[in-house]
C-alpha cells in the first residue's frame, strides 16, 4: 500500500471501462475524473461520460447528432500540448455530464405547464383552451373541453399552444381525447382529421410577459414563434378516448413552446350545420430539465443561456409532495456569462448552442466540481 501505482494501469483499459460502467450516476464520474489527471484523461479519453447518459437515457441516443455533428460551435483555440480532437471530447464530455444530470429521471411524466392559446375558441371562457389540461371531460356537472369556431368548409385547421414546464424537454409522444358531446343528439365527437405538432420558442425574450391569452382571437404563432421541430401528421381517429401519437423520433425541445395543429374537420353540428373541432385533454409526455436550471432564449436566432439555481433541487426533494410554481426561488445564483474569445469550456451550455448553431454560453472555469455539487 506505501506504493500502490495507478489502478487503471495494473488493471488495464477494457477492465477499467467495464468497473467505471457499472456507475449509475453522472456524479460518480466527476468525483473519478478528480482523482488524478491519469484518471481524468482516461474517462474523457473513452468517452464514459457519453456511454452512461445513453445508458441512463436510451431516447437521448436519436439526438445525439446534434451535439456532435458541426462540433465546431467556436474555432477552438488548441494548445500547443493538446490537439482538435482531445478538445472536442473534452467539450462532448462536459456536454453528455449536463445532459445527464439536468435531465430527471422520470419517464412518461407530463410536461405541459400551460395552455397559452388557441387559434378559435367557440364561446370564451366556458369552451377556453384550458380545459384540456383536465384530465376529465365533465367536472362536476359541467361539461370540460375546449371548441374552435364553426366553419363552413372542413378544411380549415385550427391550433393549440401550449407551454411545457421546462424550456429543456425531450419529448416523446402527445396524447389527446376528442371530445364527445355528451349533451348533443347522437353523441358526437368533434376530432380533426389529422394532428401535427411543433416546438421551439419565442423570437425574443420579451414576448415572454408571462401572460395567457387563450380566447381565440387569432392565429398569431408565426408572428410570435420560431418553430425548430416539425412532425409528420398522423391520423386521427374519431373516437372518445385519448388518442396516443408517438413521434418517430424523440425530439430535444429548447426554448419550452409546443403547438398542437389540429387539420381539418369531420363533424359537422345540427344546429347550425357548421364544421367544429373539440378537445377535451391535451397530454405531452417526456423528461424534463432538472428544476435547477433554467434555459433563457436571447435573441430570434436562437441564442440562448444555461441558467442554474443552486439548491433549488435539493429543496424541491423535500417538499415533494407540494409544488410552488408561484415564482423563483429566493435564494439564487445565476452563473451566466458570455464567452466570445477564448475556448469553450463551459458544459453547461454546450448542449443548447450546439442544436441551435450559436455560441452563447457560460464562462466558467470550473467543471466536474460543478457537476459534483
Amino acid at each position: 500500500m506505501a506504493d500502490p501505482g495507478d489502478l487503471l494501469q495494473q488493471l488495464g483499459p477494457d477492465m477499467s471501462i467495464n468497473i467505471f460502467m457499472q456507475l449509475d450516476d453522472p456524479s460518480d464520474l466527476a468525483r473519478a475524473c478528480a482523482v488524478s489527471r491519469t484518471w481524468h484523461q482516461f474517462v474523457i479519453a473513452n468517452e464514459l461520460c457519453k456511454m452512461l447518459c445513453l445508458r441512463m437515457f436510451p431516447e437521448v441516443s436519436c439526438v445525439t447528432h446534434l451535439v456532435e455533428v458541426n462540433n465546431m460551435i467556436e474555432p477552438l483555440k488548441v494548445k500547443s500540448c493538446t490537439s482538435l480532437e482531445w478538445e472536442q471530447r473534452k467539450r462532448n464530455h462536459k456536454v453528455y455530464a449536463f445532459l445527464a444530470r439536468g435531465l430527471t429521471s422520470a419517464v412518461g411524466k407530463n410536461c405541459i405547464a400551460e395552455a397559452i392559446s388557441a387559434s378559435s375558441t367557440d364561446n370564451y371562457p366556458e369552451e377556453s383552451v384550458r380545459n384540456t389540461l383536465e384530465p376529465r371531460d365533465r367536472v362536476e356537472w359541467r361539461a370540460s373541453y375546449w371548441s374552435s369556431k364553426g366553419e363552413s368548409d372542413p378544411k380549415v385547421s385550427e391550433s393549440l399552444v401550449y407551454k411545457l414546464n421546462a424550456k429543456l424537454c425531450i419529448v416523446t409522444e402527445i396524447h389527446i381525447q376528442p371530445f364527445q358531446a355528451f349533451f348533443q343528439f347522437g353523441y358526437p365527437i368533434y376530432s380533426a382529421k389529422s394532428v401535427r405538432f411543433r416546438m421551439g420558442h419565442l423570437k425574443t425574450p420579451k414576448m415572454d410577459n408571462g401572460t395567457v391569452d387563450d380566447s381565440g382571437d387569432g392565429d398569431e404563432s408565426e408572428n410570435k414563434y420560431v418553430w425548430t421541430y416539425t412532425s409528420p401528421e398522423f391520423p386521427m381517429a374519431q373516437e372518445n378516448c385519448l388518442q396516443q401519437f408517438k413521434l418517430p423520433q424523440p425530439v430535444l425541445s429548447i426554448g419550452g413552446i409546443l403547438q398542437v395543429d389540429l387539420l381539418g374537420r369531420v363533424q359537422r353540428q345540427e344546429i347550425d350545420g357548421l364544421y367544429y373541432i373539440c378537445v377535451a385533454h391535451v397530454q405531452v409526455l417526456g423528461r424534463p430539465l432538472s428544476p435547477a436550471f433554467d434555459v433563457e432564449i436571447v435573441d430570434s436566432s436562437g441564442r440562448c443561456m444555461l441558467k442554474h439555481y443552486p439548491g433549488v433541487e435539493s429543496h424541491a426533494s423535500s417538499a415533494s409532495s407540494t409544488k410552488d410554481e408561484s415564482g423563483t426561488p429566493s435564494r439564487v445564483r445565476t452563473l451566466t456569462a458570455m464567452l466570445m474569445e477564448r475556448g469553450v469550456r463551459s458544459w453547461e451550455q454546450m448542449i443548447l448552442s450546439t442544436i441551435l448553431g450559436n455560441a452563447v454560453v457560460v464562462d466558467s472555469d470550473e467543471s466536474d466540481e460543478e457537476i459534483r455539487d
